[in-house]
């Protein structure tokens, strides 16, 4: 990876703290005008960047602030974490609690139903420095819109976190030796669920520990007793893989069509409590391999196929999100199709995540059209 001067100054300030002026730095390909007046209005901003910021570009504001869009790329997600215990939170708490390690990147993902009566309910993200140095973090976060739908809001998290992953978006943010500082918060509105993926990505000094609380009001002081119900069946918890790579292929005319599961791992926590059913927060990566060896044009279709319940699907395609909507039990939803000319062959790159409310896990199916149903 090659970066520009702009970047490479700057990235020198992250890794060894030699910031001259506290600049802001972020991530992203670019870096949109909507995450970065996000970025910059939770800090106190007045003033914004007019345009989008591309890698190694930077924008002083009025005021003298600076923001700087770094050239810069995560390790990728050592772990999985998820919080979906217990999925209904009516009671102020914890619901989550790690530690980070320099360099080794978390996907955090949550998923929970607001029954927390107060002034604002909320779910908050704290990371506390207990060492005696600074410390630097980056932070990659998207999140559903908290619905009575419960599969809008699974579905509106996959969406945004394939976006984020799309444009490499982020930021670093800077944590003092002693501080505890909330870096991420989502409001819980009564009966509503709410999901969201976090990367977290520790890229200088002490060990840090992170949490995730449920609070009625924000403003409140938070509450660190573990939440638990013995009768809930959903998962919480640390899992070893976090990204599952995979290469599959279709060749036209070939007598079965392909099927590719998703969700289909089921890994046990790291303390071997409880076992992650459905895969939810692991990325699937496909390279998916096209062929058609015959003298006539075809085309090759790839199909969502839930299995167990009715569920929905988000893919990142060739740098393209695609969506399906909610598909029930053994049936087939199209997703996309691709032509191939004789002796054609094409590669196709795919992500997807399980979505949260759906039934996972899932097949997706390649064919080609005239092929048996």
């Amino acid at each position: 990876m090659r970066l520009s001067k702009t970047s490479l100054l700057a990235l020198f300030f992250v890794l060894c703290g030699l910031a001259q002026a506290d600049p802001v730095l972020v991530t992203g390909k670019p870096a949109r005008i909507d995450f970065l007046r996000q970025v910059l209005s939770q800090r106190g901003w007045k003033h914004f960047p007019p345009n989008d910021l591309r890698p190694g570009d930077s924008w002083k504001a009025p005021d003298g602030g600076q923001v700087i869009n770094l050239d810069w790329t995560p390790p990728p997600p050592a772990v999985a974490a998820l919080s979906d215990h217990p999925e209904e939170v009516d009671r102020r708490g914890l619901l989550f609690s790690g530690g980070l390690t320099p360099h080794r990147t978390i996907r955090f993902q949550y998923y929970h139903l607001g029954s927390l009566r107060g002034d604002a309910p909320c779910l908050q993200l704290f990371v506390t420095n207990h060492g005696t140095e600074s410390a630097r973090l980056y932070l990659r976060a998207a999140a559903g819109p908290p619905s009575l739908d419960y599969f809008s809001t699974g579905h509106g998290n996959n969406v945004a976190w394939l976006e984020a992953e799309r444009v490499e978006q982020g930021e670093f943010l800077e944590l003092a030796a002693g501080e505890t500082r909330i870096i991420f918060r989502q409001d819980m509105p009564t009966e509503m669920v709410v999901s969201g993926t976090l990367g977290l990505t520790q890229t200088q000094g002490p060990l840090l520990q992170f949490g995730l609380l449920a609070s009625p009001d924000p403003d409140e002081p938070p509450s660190l007793n573990n939440l638990l119900k013995e009768t809930d069946v959903h998962s919480r918890g640390f899992y070893p893989v976090a990204t599952q790579h995979l290469n599959r292929s279709y060749q036209v005319g070939q007598e079965q069509e392909t099927r590719i599961a998703v969700g289909a791992l089921r890994q046990e926590t790291f303390s071997g409590v409880r076992e992650l059913r459905g895969d939810y927060g692991v990325l699937y990566d496909m390279t998916l391999e096209l062929a058609n060896p015959t003298e006539h044009p075809a085309k090759i279709e790839l199909l969502f196929n839930p299995r167990g319940g009715a569920a929905t699907g988000s893919f990142l395609i060739d740098d393209n999100i695609v969506k399906t909507p909610i598909t029930k039990a053994m049936t087939e939803h199209p997703i996309k199709a691709w032509e191939l000319p004789p002796g054609g062959r094409r590669t196709v790159h795919l992500k997807t995540l399980p979505e949260g409310a759906s039934s996972y896990p899932i097949r997706l199916l390649l064919r080609d059209e005239r092929a048996q149903r």
